[in-house]
């Protein structure tokens, strides 16, 4: 069930889903000290609010072939997003990041090519990237509550990613608002430790390991 927020006249609000929001946390504890990346699923009303319903874990290692491995995997993950997908038709509308190098706070360099290799949208391709103070790769607790969010959001400047003008840039606070569906006490790090999670690196590594995930509630 989702929480529900009234955003304030101007603001856009990205809601992540439980589903969503429980893989993304994951994935981010299942490699604590890497760069770990992945695609979200949503769909949209009419107020351009963006309803994160499901999160694809994409790598948790930078590669010699980035851009390859980039199509191949928003290649498969755009046709289940658009056939497959148990919950309906959804489309890729962001992405997100975290850990690793990311301790400057600041979008990898695979986020540029990730948000481009997605392609346009209708509210821009949206990023969202964990703050490196609300994670502790020790404990690999996730600091966040009803009233924060652990995520700074970057939107692309345009809805066409062939422009070579195509940038991302960080959304002021004041203008975005991330909601996280209940139940937030599952983000600790023990209910989520024993929830493992593939994403495409895994995949790619051995076929069997499904990067739908399909068995994680």
């Amino acid at each position: 069930m989702r929480e529900e927020n009234t955003p304030k006249e101007g603001e856009e609000t990205l809601h992540f889903s439980s589903l969503a929001h429980q893989k993304v946390f994951a994935h981010i504890r299942k490699h604590p000290n890497s760069d770990v990346s992945g695609a979200l699923l949503v769909r949209e009303d009419d107020k351009d609010n963006a309803f994160i319903e499901d999160a694809i874990p994409l790598f948790h290692s930078e590669s010699g072939n980035v851009s390859v491995l980039n199509e191949i995997a928003l290649t498969h993950i755009q046709k289940y997003a658009n056939t497959s997908h148990p919950n309906g038709t959804m489309r890729v509308g962001g992405l997100y990041f975290a850990n690793g190098n990311l301790y400057a706070g600041v979008l990898p360099d695979r986020a540029q090519g990730l948000a481009e290799a997605v392609g346009g949208a209708r509210n821009g391709i949206r990023c969202v990237l964990l703050e490196p103070t609300a994670f502790d790769a020790e404990t690999k607790n996730v600091s966040t509550s009803k009233s924060s969010s652990p995520f700074r959001v970057f939107k692309s400047n345009n809805n066409n990613a062939n422009n070579m003008n195509f940038e991302l840039k960080e959304q002021d606070k004041g203008t975005v608002k991330v909601v996280l569906a209940p139940p937030l006490d599952r983000l600790d790090a023990a209910s989520t430790n024993t929830k493992d999670v593939f994403d495409f690196d895994d995949h790619f590594d051995d076929v069997g390991k499904d990067w739908r995930n399909a068995s994680f509630s």
